[in-house]
């Protein structure tokens, strides 16, 4: 918030009981590059963290190089569906991507935070 207004936003979500993804972070054209979308990238990690998360996942839009850029400062990987299949299967795989709605032009992402 400044001056009573709304200038960022994050969207959480909690997969599973150990798992969590950040599904957007947007923050007001005139507040950008001020430290608003690592101040909520770092808040949404200690909520997980604190709620007992293991592991959070982000979807980035291909070509969106400041996001790459915030979330790979905070130890973000880019990830796979391979990857995540092998982790936790195939099926469940599909679920979670379903849950997240990774869409084509998207990368995954994925942090360990326990």
């Amino acid at each position: 918030m400044a001056s009573g207004t709304p200038v960022g936003l994050v969207m959480l979500k909690t997969l599973e009981a150990r798992v969590g993804y950040i599904y957007y972070i947007a923050v007001a054209r005139a507040h950008r590059r001020m430290g608003v979308a690592r101040l909520l990238l770092e808040d949404s990690l200690g909520r997980f963290r604190d709620g007992g998360i293991e592991e959070v996942y982000a979807g980035v839009e291909m070509g969106n190089v400041p996001s790459a850029s915030l979330f790979r400062s905070e130890g973000f990987a880019q990830t796979s569906f391979a990857e995540v299949s092998k982790e936790f299967g195939t099926i469940h795989a599909i679920n979670m991507y379903r849950m997240m709605v990774i869409v084509p032009g998207e990368t995954l992402m994925r942090k360990k935070v326990a």
